[in-house]
């Protein structure tokens, strides 16, 4: 079994893994196309990481890295959509 700790791969993979979950929170505007590339990488990197550092470890950073991502960009659509609340108000109907 590997020591994960000391495992400079298995962090560099993870690290990718929330730095590609974090993209689309990111973003203004998320086409098909942009969407389907993002969510390829980051299965990818998933993948690689189940493969190099083993199943337990791997899934662990799939889970993290995708409730990451939902959290973000939960996040940046409620402000966003806070930020664009007072301009919608006193549009002229």
């Amino acid at each position: 079994m590997m020591n994960i700790p000391q495992e400079p791969a298995y962090w560099l993979l993870s690290a990718g893994c929330l730095c590609v979950a974090s993209l689309p929170a990111l973003m203004r505007k998320i086409t098909k196309a942009r969407a389907i590339a993002i969510a390829a990488l980051w299965l990818a990197l998933c993948a690689a990481t189940i493969w190099q550092s083993g199943l337990l470890p791997g899934l662990a950073t799939t889970l993290v890295s995708g409730l990451w991502g939902v959290i973000l960009l939960a996040a940046s659509l409620i402000f966003s959509g806070i930020r664009s609340m007072p301009n919608q108000r006193f549009e002229e109907r």
